[in-house]
């Protein structure tokens, strides 16, 4: 891939090494560097996971995108810089179980002797850092605390991901009694390039999708997050949340001056 330039587009400095250090800053500098978005689903486009395609949008065009377009070129300039990536397919927790479908993408990184979790894909409360691929991971991420488990036999089963109690995410398999919520499961069976595709091309095209439903720009780092969806703007800071509900003429304003980003006027309309 155009390493040197994406590098550059994150503010990273050349000659790295496969170290867990390095892939924590990749994964940090990726993360604040680039938008979460689905404009291209919204507008009705095409979301190609192609690298020269992803190059294009996210180093030339100076645009984001969502988990496939992220963790696709993301994968790839680890593998440039040395690591191996593997691709994994995950379950979103998201509404009714039997709904549940393989539509986020996440990779599993070997270094320094560890096995990690990295994502850069998962929008707005999604890690900023890798963490450890270890039951009974806990980290602490700008305010937010992160939970890896085990679900289901020793040795086999599935990972699941949660938080604790982020504040709001009702859309998410939440459990009061623990004040958690859990936010993706996943297996470690690798998945092809066509798997990824497939994934894909279901989750930016079909009418249920919640990214054909809903306009989504997000913004992520140490220092806050903000989330823009349909007329809803989210601000977290050391993991609280403050919501406000935009009147439609403001959502072209916030979306210009806070994520810099114009929006058409069929999106404005429709959001």
């Amino acid at each position: 891939m155009r390493l040197h330039d994406y590098l550059r587009r994150i503010g990273v400095e050349e000659g790295l090494a496969a170290t867990a250090d390095t892939l924590r800053r990749l994964h940090i500098a990726h993360r604040e560097a680039f938008l979460f978005e689905n404009l291209s689903i919204q507008s009705g486009g095409r979301v190609s996971v192609a690298l020269d395609d992803l190059e294009r949008k996210f180093i030339d065009e100076r645009r984001g995108g969502y988990c496939f377009e992220h963790n696709t070129l993301f994968a790839a300039a680890l593998g440039d810089v040395g690591f191996a990536p593997v691709a994994l397919l995950a379950r979103v927790r998201r509404g009714p179980p039997e709904r549940w479908a393989r539509t986020h993408m996440v990779l599993k990184v070997a270094a320094d002797g560890e096995v990690w979790l990295a994502d850069v894909g998962f929008g707005g409360l999604g890690l900023l850092e890798p963490i450890r691929l270890r039951d009974g991971t806990v980290a602490e991420q700008a305010g937010l605390t992160y939970m890896l488990r085990r679900e289901g036999q020793t040795g086999g089963g599935l990972w699941v991901l949660a938080i604790h109690d982020p504040t709001p995410v009702q859309q998410y398999q939440h459990d009061s009694a623990t004040a958690t919520t859990d936010l993706y499961e996943f297996s470690e069976d690798p998945q092809t390039a066509g798997d990824v595709e497939v994934a894909n091309h279901f989750t930016s095209t079909h009418p249920d999708s919640v990214f054909r439903r809903t306009l989504t720009i997000q913004r992520s780092g140490r220092d806050g997050r903000l989330i823009l969806r349909g007329d809803t703007l989210t601000r977290y800071t050391n993991g609280n949340a403050i919501e406000e509900v935009l009147a439609r003429d403001r959502v072209r304003d916030v979306a210009r001056e806070l994520f810099g980003i114009e929006l058409p006027d069929r999106l404005i309309s429709e959001s």
